[in-house]
């Protein structure tokens, strides 16, 4: 009866983290966040992987609310710390709130690891607007991110 229940039980847990997912690409951020936090309450061994943590800062910043999602960028970096987008995705909530040399570092590891060409020209164009201290992510930019 117990194995039942710890099955039961984590896939609850599991369920919340989807379930956070799917609202942080709806923007609804502070849900998702509570959902990520019911789930460890739930099942402090439940596992959420780098991409569930990597979903939920790149939603959290295209919805400017990148300072709500710090947290889950850097357990995404944690996780996964050879995967470029965790880099790329902490590294626009890192520019978001103001840590342009943070911002720098992440968006150089990335263009470092992609092989995408054009990828690269964009984010070293973003890398060098932050070293002149501008922070090229308008509303604009955001929005077509986005897209």
């Amino acid at each position: 009866m117990n194995l039942l229940w710890d099955i039961g039980h984590e896939q609850t847990a599991l369920g919340k983290v989807k379930k956070g997912v799917k609202l942080a690409t709806e923007g609804k951020i502070e849900s998702a966040i509570s959902l990520y936090k019911e789930a460890q309450e739930l099942d402090s061994d439940v596992e959420i992987t780098a991409w569930n943590w990597n979903r939920l800062c790149w939603y959290g910043n295209l919805n400017k609310q990148a300072d709500k999602v710090m947290f889950a960028c850097e357990k995404a970096v944690q996780l996964r710390p050879n995967y470029g987008w965790n880099h790329h995705n902490r590294g626009l909530a890192r520019a978001l709130t103001g840590d342009f040399p943070g911002a720098i570092s992440d968006f150089q590891a990335y263009v470092e690891w992609t092989t995408n060409d054009k990828e690269k020209a964009k984010r070293q164009g973003w890398i060098d607007s932050l070293k002149k201290g501008e922070n090229p992510f308008t509303s604009e930019v955001l929005e077509d991110l986005r897209n």
